[in-house]
């Protein structure tokens, strides 16, 4: 997988864990401003459409509690994306920090 060198040191941990996430585990996403569980749906490759130059991964998971005002706009069916510009300080699956 190639990372740019702007999302590198923030997503790569996490992209490496993606293996070990199975669809039952609930993860724990923590930004300052509030805390999200949820489930990881999936993950593709993404780009700012005011700069194309700007690519990067985004993730896809499912809300399943919401505590606070996290930095994502979360649909009517309950998903919402994170990628480097938004992603949570930690998240922690099954106990582990894994980002």
């Amino acid at each position: 997988m190639y990372f740019s060198k702007s999302e590198q040191s923030i997503i790569e941990t996490f992209y490496k864990n993606l293996s070990s996430i199975t669809e039952e585990d609930i993860l724990t996403l923590v930004w300052s401003e509030g805390q999200i569980q949820a489930k990881f749906d999936t993950c593709f490759d993404d780009f700012n459409e005011e700069n194309e130059e700007d690519e990067f991964t985004s993730f896809v998971l499912k809300k399943i509690e919401l505590t606070g005002k996290p930095p994502v706009e979360i649909t009517e069916a309950d998903f919402f994306i994170i990628n480097y510009h938004n992603f949570p300080t930690e998240i922690i699956c099954n106990g582990k920090k894994i980002n």
